[in-house]
């Protein structure tokens, strides 16, 4: 990697946490971003290399870290700019639409799908660091045809910003375990919000509230998007927890404990069993 030259696209908090892991492991690391003031005080900083007008024609991988549409927008219209052979990658939380468009670009680059499990709260370049990704899980979602040094490449570069394991799937399968594991989470989030009772809740609150609510400190913006390029995987995450929520309504309504009992027994039974795999 130390031969490298890398632009990421886009300085906010996982961009810029990744310019903060990476730029110590390779040769040179530009960024691109439309923010000039992000970009100039990145370079006073040195995170990144002083930045020339266009880094994408120099560079041997580009990394996506900007909202999906954004990354759609920026491969099309670079995709006569990419240097030939250059690996290009990202950490958009959807994978489909990009790998859609890519498919119909058929370029001359390489695109190898990445999304690191890791994030906060907060957001912009002051709030990146360069422990964001330690341990974290890093998917990848390579095509088909991918050739297997290219997808090397990006799991070097997972394993360079502190990821703690790589794991390979389908495109589709990426999408449908995130509407599960990282977009229902939120949409729970949000809706625990939305009550009356929420402005009373001050100091009647333990641990378990804070942690279900706490990602609705969410990125109104991104999150739509989101949540709306992976629409039928995230409808169906929503019509099955509202199937469960109904069940466990409709045993409260009914007085009928054991029924409660083994809903609950369930759920604490396969909670163990993941913990302990």
């Amino acid at each position: 990697m130390r031969e490298l030259t890398v632009t990421i696209v886009g300085l906010g908090l996982i961009g810029g946490s990744v310019a903060r892991s990476l730029k110590p492991r390779v040769k040179t690391l530009y960024a691109v971003d439309q923010d000039a003031s992000v970009l100039n005080f990145a370079a006073e900083q040195g995170v990144i290399d002083a930045a020339t007008e266009n880094p994408i024609p120099l560079s041997d991988v580009v990394i996506l870290c900007v909202y999906p549409s954004a990354a759609e927008a920026f491969l099309r219209d670079n995709a006569e700019n990419f240097k030939d052979g250059a690996v290009v990658t990202d950490v958009v939380g959807v994978k489909a639409p990009l790998a859609r468009l890519y498919n119909r670009l058929k370029p001359r680059f390489a695109y190898i799908g990445g999304h690191p499990m890791a994030g906060r709260e907060t957001s912009g370049f002051l709030n990146a660091s360069d422990d964001l990704f330690s341990g974290a899980s890093f998917i990848i979602t390579a095509p088909n045809d991918a050739e297997e040094r290219h997808i090397a490449l990006v799991e070097e570069i997972a394993a360079a910003i502190g990821c703690g394991r790589v794991l390979r799937a389908t495109v589709e399968e990426h999408d449908q375990i995130i509407a599960y594991t990282s977009q229902l989470p939120h949409v729970i989030a949000a809706a625990m919000c939305d009550t009356p009772m929420f402005v009373k809740h001050k100091h009647f609150t333990g641990g378990s509230f804070e942690d279900v609510t706490r990602v609705a400190k969410i990125n109104e913006t991104l999150w739509t998007e989101l949540f709306l390029a992976n629409g039928e995987y995230l409808v169906g995450e929503i019509d099955r927890f509202t199937h469960s929520v109904g069940m466990l309504r409709d045993a409260v309504a009914r007085r009928d404990g054991e029924a409660l009992r083994q809903f609950l027994r369930r759920a604490r039974q396969d909670k163990e069993m993941i913990e302990h795999a």
